[in-house]
């Protein structure tokens, strides 16, 4: 079995990865989140793989976390931190908790490694992209994700070893963290009852309750917190000592802990919320990378055409004044798309201080078939998404040959799990 502690096992999943390929297991299970690399990701990444480690038959096979960006990376996402961080508890003398440089990126994956060497479980996608699909596509055996089912993970083998065999599991929700929680919450219980550890279980349970308040807006959201939101949030919070008003099914850790963790679900929303919407100290370059996604279409015509999508936490009118004015907007912009070969670049915000919670989205179409696609995609889908200028049309432009760039306003429901399926259908029809 491996370490209980989640840094210790966090150092060995680190060394059987790292290690000499002759001392490496084979197959070595790797647990990932997907590219944009946000909270929920992350956090699922680690719950995934500790649970997996730590429950019969699988802890056959420690399963390594791999937090999909590079080490540097690691820097631009404080809200991490603040989720691995110790006791929160006025009362105890106890801070421990788990540095970011404990954790395994990219950086980290040798370049030896091969698909016939590794399994892959997937959370917070269902489809691997970029570097890691051109090399691991085929070893990729699970999925546990939230997100639209792409048809490419394999359905689960019933014949397969108890051992070897691995989740499928594509439910709509708030968070990916929610049906991690679901999926491992009875192997959760019974490990903290045969091997207590204080301690690692609460870091544990901060970890699944980040992405969840952040990704439900502290469980208040109509539109994303369903039942399982709920439920997972239930069951990491009994392990924090809250209990109040909850069924006892909801709790299963409350016999377990019930001393004081200074844990209150609004204070932490309101510092994860502030840690991750609070970009002063980032430049564009940073800002446009820190919840990056992209895929690559081929479209009717036959060209293939990559689309990259970038998440801020922020509206476009605090870009603007705390970040850079227009002109350094587009300069980062277009340097970040064209370090990534990007036909079509996508930026989408969170407005919150400028007039009421809004959103806006930039498009901005380098090539002619990129045009096209951007145009499709207004054309069908701007009365169901709502689609108003944004600023006068201040960064809109039809002036650069053969480009094309626009940014509206547009319903407060649609993040980019909505509007990136939408924008890659215009893609392939162009």
């Amino acid at each position: 079995m491996p370490p209980r502690s989640l840094g210790a096992f966090l150092k060995a999943a680190r060394s059987a990865l790292t290690g000499p390929a002759s001392q490496r297991p084979k197959p070595l299970t790797i647990v990932v989140g997907n590219e944009s690399a946000d909270l929920d990701s992350l956090c699922s990444a680690i719950l995934l793989a500790y649970f997996r480690s730590h429950t019969p038959p699988h802890s056959a096979s420690l399963h390594v976390p791999l937090c999909n960006l590079e080490r540097q990376d690691l820097a631009l996402r404080p809200e991490l931190q603040a989720a691995l961080s110790g006791s929160r508890s006025k009362s105890s003398t106890s801070t421990q908790g788990v540095p970011l440089d404990n954790l395994i990126t990219l950086t980290e994956l040798p370049d030896d490694l091969t698909a016939a060497d590794t399994r892959w479980l997937l959370v917070d996608h269902n489809a691997l992209t970029g570097s890691l699909a051109k090399r691991f596509q085929k070893s990729v055996v699970g999925c546990i994700d939230h997100h639209v089912d792409e048809g490419v993970v394999p359905q689960s083998d019933e014949g397969a070893n108890a051992a070897d065999k691995a989740p499928r599991i594509i439910e709509t929700c708030g968070s990916c963290a929610s049906l991690v929680v679901e999926y491992a919450k009875d192997a959760w219980r019974h490990l903290a009852e045969e091997q207590p550890d204080e301690a690692t279980d609460r870091i544990l349970a901060q970890l699944a309750l980040a992405p969840i308040l952040i990704d439900t807006t502290n469980l208040k959201s109509v539109n994303k917190t369903v039942d399982v939101d709920r439920r997972s949030a239930a069951v990491a919070e009994s392990v924090l000592g809250v209990t109040e008003g909850k069924k006892a099914a909801d709790t299963p850790f409350h016999s377990a802990y019930k001393s004081d963790s200074g844990y209150n679900r609004t204070a932490f929303f309101d510092e994860l919320s502030h840690l991750k919407t609070d970009l002063s100290t980032f430049s564009y370059a940073d800002i446009l990378r820190k919840d990056y996604k992209e895929w690559r279409e081929t479209a009717s015509s036959g060209v293939g055409l990559t689309t990259g999508f970038s998440s801020v936490a922020q509206g476009m009118g605090y870009l603007l004044k705390n970040i850079g004015d227009r002109d350094a907007l587009f300069d980062g912009l277009r340097t970040h798309s064209r370090e990534r070969g990007v036909d079509l670049a996508a930026v989408m915000t969170v407005q919150h201080d400028e007039g009421g919670f809004a959103r806006q989205l930039l498009l901005w179409a380098f090539t002619e078939e990129a045009v096209t696609a951007a145009k499709g995609f207004i054309n069908a889908n701007r009365e169901s998404l709502d689609l108003k200028p944004w600023g006068d049309g201040q960064l809109d432009s039809t002036s650069e040959k053969g480009e094309w760039r626009s940014c509206w306003t547009h319903g407060t429901k649609f993040s980019r799990k909505q509007v990136a399926p939408l924008v890659r259908d215009a893609m392939k029809s162009a």
